[in-house]
């Protein structure tokens, strides 16, 4: 299965106990769900998995963002001593990727950090590196500069920018993550909920056919690049609903009468964030 889940609602204003956690991971196992990924200097969550027993599950996480007030030397030993912090909260398994966002790895201190990311590669703590990116551009500057193993980079129904690109990716030998499957939210709303926001393109997202998750989930499940689609929830259940909507059988549909060209509309700022499905 494609599912990756994205921990970082674990231990989001306490919704998820160890219990909620430990359920939830054991459900992802027995429905082939075998890869989580952490966002950056998250101790709680680290903790928490760690006490879980991981064993089973490929673990990705984030290296910390780089301090611009730092220097070169200092950014790098915050980098990598928080790197050792993660390992030891997370019981010093085997990392199976490690991300740098693309705005650090741009800066005039990225290619720094990304020598410490692949010297821990090197040493065997990580499997893959990679880079999180959030348009085009980007991962086209990044992928001419340095080799990487892994791109996260968002893709829906609405932000198609990246589906001419994906087949380049992948022969280059490159995992695609795909994140922000729902618009945190956004694509799951119907017709009453869609906020005065969204009234250019209102049409669009009413357009979606019902189930509007399967129909979300199935536009990235059916591109074959793609490895990895990453999601967020807090319990078992959350994700039972999730399971249920991925294997739903949809229709054949053209997905791409569903491509929004306007950033307004697919950039971050403007997501729901208040939703449990990401």
């Amino acid at each position: 299965m494609k599912i990756e889940l994205e921990a970082a609602q674990f231990g989001s204003n306490y919704k998820c106990s160890y219990d909620d956690i430990q359920n939830l991971l054991e459900f992802a196992k027995g429905n082939s769900i075998s890869s989580v990924c952490i966002s950056a200097n998250n101790s709680i969550v680290e903790k928490i998995l760690g006490q879980c027993g991981i064993d089973d599950f490929d673990i990705t996480t984030k290296t910390i963002s780089i301090n611009k007030t730092l220097t070169r030397n200092e950014n790098f030993e915050n980098i990598k001593y928080e790197f050792y912090n993660t390992q030891k909260r997370l019981g010093y398994i085997e990392l199976y990727g490690l991300i740098i966002d693309a705005t650090d790895l741009l800066s005039d201190q990225g290619l720094t950090v990304w020598d410490l990311i692949t010297d821990f590669k090197d040493k065997e703590y990580v499997y893959k590196t990679g880079v999180r990116v959030q348009n085009p551009s980007e991962l086209i500057e990044i992928i001419d500069m340095i080799d990487i193993d892994i791109v996260h980079l968002p893709l829906n129904l609405l932000d198609q920018r990246f589906v001419g690109l994906l087949k380049e990716i992948k022969r280059k030998g490159i995992e695609i993550h795909t994140y922000s499957t729902f618009l945190q939210g956004v694509l799951l709303l119907n017709e009453y909920q869609i906020p005065e926001y969204f009234r250019e393109i209102k049409h669009i997202l009413t357009s979606i056919p019902e189930p509007k998750m399967a129909y979300a989930l199935s536009f990235p499940k059916l591109i074959k690049e793609v490895d990895k689609i990453i999601l967020g929830c807090y319990t078992k259940e959350d994700l039972a609903v999730i399971n249920n909507m991925y294997n739903y059988k949809t229709n054949n549909v053209d997905y791409s009468i569903y491509r929004v060209k306007n950033l307004d509309f697919i950039k971050p700022s403007i997501f729901n964030s208040k939703c449990k499905y990401m």
